[in-house]
C-alpha cells in the first residue's frame, strides 16, 4: 500500500521529529545512543492516492486508515536494544525499545500468509515481536522497509543482532 524507501544514515541525520522521540525515549529507558556502537536506517512512507475510481473521487489514500499522506521512521540498531521511532502529521511522533534478548523477528509483516499476499507491501519490511502484549501472548510491530539494498542491509543486521544476542555474542 506504501511507497517506501529506506536508506541507512548516521544517527545525528536523523529528521528532527524523529530524533526528538528517539532522545526522550532513550533517556527515559538509560539507553545511550552512542554513533560510534549503533546503526541506524531512516524509511520514508508514502501513503499513495487510491487507484479505484470511488477511491480517487473520494480523495481517499491507498491505506485509508493511516492519517498520514507520508511518514518517516527510523530503525536504530543499538548494541542491547532495537529502538523505533515514527512521526507523520497526524500521528505525532513516538518511539519504542526492545531488548535484543527478548526480541524475535521475521521477514514481512504479522499478517497470514494468505491475507498478506492480497496486501501490496506486506512483505517488504520485519515484523518485531517480544513487546509487552495482551492476554499473555507478546505485542508485534511492523516496520515497513520497501525494497532495495539498503532496505535487506537492514533486516539482515537486525536478524544477526537477535541472534548474536541469543547466542550469547
Amino acid at each position: 500500500m506504501y511507497r517506501r524507501t529506506t536508506r541507512e544514515i548516521p544517527l545525528a541525520s536523523a529528521p528532527p521529529a524523529v530524533a526528538e522521540a528517539l532522545a526522550r525515549h532513550c533517556a527515559d529507558h538509560q539507553l545511550t545512543l552512542d554513533p560510534a556502537r549503533c546503526r541506524a536506517w531512516h524509511t520514508h512512507s508514502e501513503n499513495p492516492e487510491a487507484a479505484g475510481f470511488f477511491g480517487k473521487l473520494l480523495g481517499r489514500r491507498a491505506n485509508p486508515a493511516d492519517p498520514d499522506a507520508e511518514h518517516d521512521s527510523v530503525l536504530v540498531l543499538h548494541p542491547t536494544h532495537v529502538v523505533l521511532a515514527t512521526t507523520g502529521k497526524a500521528r505525532g511522533s513516538v518511539a519504542m525499545s526492545l531488548p535484543l534478548l527478548q526480541a524475535s523477528v521475521r521477514r514481512g509483516s504479522a499478517l497470514p500468509a494468505h491475507l498478506a499476499a492480497r496486501v501490496p507491501g506486506a512483505s517488504e519490511g520485519i515484523t518485531l515481536s517480544g513487546f509487552p502484549g495482551h492476554v499473555g501472548r507478546p505485542g508485534e510491530y511492523f516496520f515497513g522497509l520497501g525494497e532495495g539494498p539498503a532496505a535487506q542491509r537492514c533486516a539482515t543486521a537486525v536478524e544477526a543482532a537477535v541472534a548474536a544476542a541469543k547466542a550469547g555474542g
